[in-house]
């Protein structure tokens, strides 16, 4: 079958839980199907990582719309350059945070990127056209009628919204503006012919908002080889980018409202890129991008405080493919197979994650229970052979 991907992620490096996704599924498919992605340049879709991709996938056909053909579309460079100020001027302006989560920043339906994208359509023959993310999702408006089109829906930007905007006290207009926007994104649904989301949790959002067309559930997959357990190094894990706001958030409401109740406060080790050096102190200490994450992981209880966003979080299942175990909340594990006191310790409240910390950190056998037990939920729902073969089923 010939597949042409659209997406606003390219899946090398991976410095994302989307790009991973994107990079396992692809990995694993391109045995199979012929593939041809599509992606932009930009500052994360650069050029050289491409032909390192290139490399590893040589039966895959990568094509760039060029940084230098979106710059000749005018409202690409008003919007780039209005943010570019006010991220300069106004950072933590809360009108500017909630602009920054609503507005539709990526990728641009211009003439000359649709007249790409249907021409590499045509000439690859293409049989089903998969589009993947949010900023992608309205392409659906300008694609082939007569050719079949899956949307990857990573994560329900709608739902995003309703959990962050309130904490940034919205005006009416910005309350109407959201409003707008979550209409807009089911309208856009419908455009194509089947949707996947990552998880169960996504798809019964999606049905109850009424949406008609076919919604499969294709959960995303990890490349973190699978290994046994490891006993307590006296340190705690996060992974994730600071480019994605409810990372920000939770580690934010970890260092805040979690450390401040703890009597011993384990190194917490943040890996993943962009954190600042607010996040270097005497209780946390920020990695940056990891090649080998078992390397800094191994051995240490994983933290994942997340408190908003949907989807599905790649971090618990790099976690469970190493045997760690977990402490999140109901929202870091959504979607997800494990389970309370038997696979990972789930905590809501400052107070419960605290505690929750503090048990493990005194209770070896506890942690390698909960490690052991996420293990085997990973190698027996959530390994690459077992995720890609629900995907094809899908294309099939």
């Amino acid at each position: 079958m010939n597949i042409t991907i659209i997406t606003s992620v390219m899946p090398w490096k991976l410095l994302s839980g989307g790009a991973q996704a994107q990079f396992n599924m692809i990995d694993t498919l391109r045995k199979v199907h012929h593939i041809t992605l599509i992606f932009h340049e930009d500052f994360q879709n650069k050029i050289s990582a491409m032909k390192e991709l290139q490399q590893m996938w040589p039966e895959v056909k990568l094509v760039v719309f060029p940084l230098w053909r979106q710059l000749l579309y005018p409202r690409f460079v008003i919007d780039k350059a209005e943010r570019a100020f006010k991220l300069l001027v106004m950072p933590n302006s809360k009108r500017f945070k909630v602009q920054r989560a609503l507005m539709h920043y990526g990728v641009y339906p211009s003439r000359d990127f649709m007249r790409f994208v249907n021409r590499i359509i045509q000439e690859e023959h293409t049989d089903v056209i998969q589009v993947e993310f949010y900023p992608c999702l309205y392409l659906g408006r300008h694609l082939p009628s007569n050719i079949r089109k899956i949307f990857i829906h990573h994560e329900l930007r709608f739902v995003k919204n309703e959990r962050i905007i309130p904490s940034y006290h919205p005006t009416e207009k910005e309350i109407k503006w959201m409003k707008e926007l979550k209409q807009e994104e089911l309208d856009d649904l419908d455009r194509y012919d089947t949707i996947v989301t990552l998880t169960q949790q996504d798809k019964d959002t999606l049905l109850h908002e009424g949406i008609k067309k076919p919604i499969h559930v294709s959960p995303a997959a990890v490349n973190t080889p699978s290994t046994p357990y490891r006993p307590w190094n006296h340190k705690l894990s996060f992974v994730g980018s600071y480019l994605h706001h409810p990372n920000i958030e939770g580690i934010d409401w970890y260092m805040n409202q979690v450390m401040p109740l703890m009597k011993d406060i384990p190194l917490l080790e943040i890996v993943g890129k962009g954190w600042t050096d607010k996040y270097q102190t005497d209780h946390t200490m920020t990695k940056g991008y990891v090649e080998n994450l078992s390397e800094v992981l191994e051995g240490s209880i994983m933290i994942v405080p997340i408190l908003s966003g949907s989807g599905m979080r790649m971090k618990i299942l790099e976690a469970a493919a190493m045997s760690l175990p977990v402490i999140t909340t109901s929202i870091g594990v959504e979607g997800l197979l494990f389970r309370h006191e038997v696979s990972c310790i789930v905590a809501d409240t400052p107070q419960d994650f605290a505690n929750a910390i503090a048990r493990l950190s005194h209770d070896a056998k506890l942690s390698q229970t909960l490690g052991e037990q996420a293990n085997k939920v990973f190698q027996e729902h959530y390994s690459k052979e077992a995720l890609a073969a629900i995907r094809n089923e899908i294309y099939t």
